[in-house]
């Protein structure tokens, strides 16, 4: 299930960097191919996988055979902790732009206010 959060992450690095573009492409037919309930044969997720573990192996032997085993648990994990943060951020929006502050309940907590907003003349 990578294949989601990679499309995420690397369609934004796509749009600032071309090296990125590809992986975005790969990412998307993966992702397609698993909202059609059909098997990502790309090799995405190998090659995901592969990347992560390498540069781990160097440094960290045990952390990077953590990963390796339980790579499908940790992107579920990190596909899950990037929704709850979308939706976190969306609220705060929408907060902000309807009550002037990202937290009504504690209007002190937000570091935005709405004289931040403003643009600069």
């Amino acid at each position: 299930m990578v294949c989601i959060a990679a499309f995420v992450v690397f369609s934004i690095l796509g749009i600032f960097s071309a090296k990125y573009r590809a992986l975005a492409k790969e990412s998307f037919s993966c992702v397609f191919k698993r909202l059609t309930f059909k098997p990502c044969d790309t090799g995405f997720d190998r090659k995901i996988k592969a990347k992560l573990t390498g540069k781990l192996m160097d440094t960290h032997p045990r952390l990077a055979k953590i990963l390796y085993l339980n790579f499908e648990a940790l992107s579920w994990i990190f596909i899950a902790l990037m929704l709850a943060s979308f939706i976190i951020s969306a609220q705060s929006i929408y907060n902000l732009a309807k009550y002037k502050t990202c937290n009504p309940a504690h209007p002190e907590a937000c570091i935005l206010s709405p004289e931040d907003l403003k643009p600069i003349e």
